[in-house]
């Protein structure tokens, strides 16, 4: 019995000894990355305590407040986005998520460029549904006009190594051959067809430009350059000539998307009817109707505009096609 007694004992000493280590780690830990933060210039300061009010952001339900520290435009792991896209997608994560945290681990290393703007480095530990994963995380902050911070650049290096890094939350469709219409108005219809680049072996597009033919030889081919997939939709009779319109949804090389071109037949040419940029929550999942007759030649366009405080709302314009 006093042998186990001993054990017992010493296993409990064992246990009291390692917490106190882990935490005089801890503390040592912490002391250093607060020395370390007052070691810097007070701009500095200012751009790290931004970076852990973003982070505060994503375990609250004020994670809409996130829209505050992201420019209109973001890159957002390799892909050009609205800062709307932004949050939409870190919503959706956290919302389909039975639970999530997110924390940063260790300091927030900051790295100044030429051109003013800040680079914060950090080791940023997610754990979902009970499942942690440690990415080395980096935000890119732009100094604006109201000497606030805004997030233009975010990512971490472990998307950067893919080839091609797609968000698991885009849902914007490419179409291959699935339009037809009578698009010259002679009362028969025919098919529009979509040519894409092809890619290498190593996934590469071989080109950047998309053909669009029609079954109908006496239609020329449309080329769109910038352009590796479109979504087309047949806008029926748009402007009112006779004939039917269809319209296209450009998805460029760097994976953008949100470019409507809406095409008319007239004069013997393909005419581009009206350019405009679609809201990017009305070209992902399923397209809604951005092009609608208005009567006498007039279309309805819905786009987005910007507010006097630079910020993307949906607006409808009406736009003359003769």
């Amino acid at each position: 019995m006093k042998a186990i007694f001993f054990i017992i004992i010493s296993c409990g000493v064992f246990f009291i000894a390692c917490k106190h280590d882990k935490t005089t780690s801890d503390t040592t830990q912490q002391s250093a990355v607060t020395n370390s933060y007052k070691m810097l210039p007070p701009e500095q300061q200012n751009v790290i305590d931004v970076v852990n009010h973003w982070n505060a952001l994503h375990d609250s339900t004020q994670i809409d407040s996130l829209t505050d520290l992201y420019n209109d435009q973001v890159m957002f792991f390799k892909k050009r986005v609205s800062r709307k896209t932004v949050i939409d997608t870190k919503k959706y994560k956290i919302k389909h998520a039975k639970t999530y945290r997110q924390r940063i681990i260790g300091r927030v290393g900051i790295y100044p460029s030429d051109t003013g703007d800040y680079k914060c480095e950090f080791l940023k530990l997610v754990t979902i549904n009970e499942k942690p994963s440690v990415y080395h995380s980096y935000l890119v902050f732009k100094k604006m006009a109201d000497s606030t911070w805004r997030i233009i650049l975010e990512s971490d290096k472990e998307a950067d190594l893919r080839p091609e890094y797609v968000s698991l939350f885009e849902k914007f469709t490419e179409s291959e051959s699935v339009s037809s219409g009578d698009f010259n108005g002679d009362g028969t219809k025919e098919d529009l067809i979509v040519q894409k680049p092809e890619r290498d072996t190593s996934g590469s597009y071989l080109s950047t430009e998309t053909k669009i033919t029609f079954t109908n030889l006496d239609l020329p081919e449309i080329i769109i350059p910038n352009c590796v997939g479109v979504n087309v939709l047949n806008e029926n009779d748009a402007d009112g000539d006779g004939s039917d319109d269809f319209s296209i949804v450009i998805k460029t090389p760097s994976g953008d998307v949100g470019d409507v071109i809406l095409y008319s037949f007239k004069r013997g040419a393909w005419q581009q009817i009206s350019r405009f940029k679609a809201p990017s929550n009305e070209v992902f999942g399923s397209r809604q109707n951005l092009i609608e007759f208005a009567g006498s030649g007039n279309i309805n366009i819905r786009t987005i505009d910007k507010t006097k405080d630079n910020r993307d709302t949906l607006v409808v314009k009406t736009i003359s096609t003769w």
